[in-house]
């Protein structure tokens, strides 16, 4: 299987840089994947630009190339030179965050400049709507889409003049890739080595386990025999929660306030009624008339329906633990403590 490169910019200013690209990256053995020489399949029916996100989701990698156009508005957006709209790449980009491929950005050395000056004048240009023209610029939203990027700390950004530094750069970076998956491969045996002791330890584990149960039963059993169930029920709530925050990253809002203890039960009470909405589903069995249903309740909290099945799955037969209102309420209150609400969630600007 040839390794899918979506090439995604605005088209006319960079056309060059495009095909050059596009023969770079063949030269690899890769498949590149360009709208201009139909590699996007278009589903009739939809807007064409639904087929060019649909197509990013299939893709291994993404090169982000950004000159001086913002490019033609999506479906839905009126075009503007000064008020935020959403074009075609942008939301193109925003399609490769969410579905965690890894993006390449290459924005244009002077476009890079002309950033450095809308930045240094932010709040003049956008809070006093003060245009300014640039030379190399021609529409202020490549700027808020440059800030959003660069919001994104995980997101490797190079500047260029030609298209030989982007070819540089990329080279360097799939060596690097390469040489990773290469020191993957002789770091496995040694993996499997550990998993084999870690499965070991998993079944003493177990066995302690049996061994103090029966001896928890005798002690508690004898003078109070509710003490030994609540015990018990207490130790599958914590196991439940645990579950929970190692399953799922939940994505959230920035600007959502999380600190209020009344805010985070909200969230925690939200999620659990999504969890028990596609429980009704079969969860990991979903029939394919469902899934777009499940993943809709899912898309929420930016879950993906395939990336999460199977621990929705184990997930799903433990979940009659909240069919009692006590448990449901240590549930939700365990789940908003630091210890637990911090690794369930996961701040993001989409």
């Amino acid at each position: 299987m040839k390794p899918r490169i979506f090439v995604s910019s605005t088209f006319y200013d960079l056309k060059y840089i495009r095909e050059d690209l596009s023969n770079f990256i063949r030269s690899y053995g890769y498949e590149p994947v360009l709208f201009e020489d139909g590699d996007v399949g278009y589903t009739p029916g939809k807007n064409l630009d639904t087929s060019c996100y649909e197509s990013m989701k299939n893709s291994d990698m993404v090169i982000l190339i950004i000159g001086g156009e913002y490019g033609s508005a999506a479906s839905g957006e009126d075009k503007d030179e000064f008020k935020e709209y959403m074009s075609v790449t942008h939301n193109e980009f925003r399609a490769g965050v969410e579905s965690g491929i890894p993006i390449f950005v290459m924005i244009d050395k002077k476009v890079m400049a002309e950033y450095g000056v809308y930045d240094a004048n932010y709040e003049s240009i956008e809070k006093d709507n003060r245009a300014v023209a640039f030379p190399t610029t021609k529409n202020i939203n490549v700027f808020r889409f440059i800030k959003e990027i660069k919001g994104i700390v995980t997101l490797p950004i190079q500047e260029f003049e030609k298209s030989s530094d982007i070819k540089g750069f990329i080279s360097k970076q799939w060596a690097d890739m390469f040489k990773n998956y290469l020191s993957f491969l002789r770091n496995e045996k040694e993996d499997r080595k550990i998993e084999s002791s870690v499965n070991e330890m998993k079944a003493l584990i177990q066995k302690m386990d049996i061994m103090l149960d029966s001896v928890g039963k005798n002690v508690l059993s004898k003078d109070n025999p509710e003490e030994y169930e609540s015990v018990v029920n207490q130790q599958e709530i914590l196991s439940f929660c645990n579950l929970l925050v190692e399953a799922f990253t939940l994505k959230l809002d920035p600007s959502k306030e999380v600190d209020d203890i009344y805010k985070r039960k909200e969230i925690i009470i939200s999620y659990l009624e999504t969890l028990n909405e596609i429980k009704d589903f079969g969860i990991s069995e979903v029939t394919v008339d469902k899934i777009d249903v499940v993943e809709s309740i899912l898309k929420k909290y930016g879950l993906d329906y395939y990336r999460v099945r199977n621990d929705l799955g184990i997930i799903g037969k433990k979940m009659d633990l909240l069919s009692n209102e006590t448990n449901r309420m240590k549930v939700i209150e365990t789940m908003c403590e630091d210890e637990y609400f911090n690794k369930l969630i996961k701040r993001t600007m989409f």
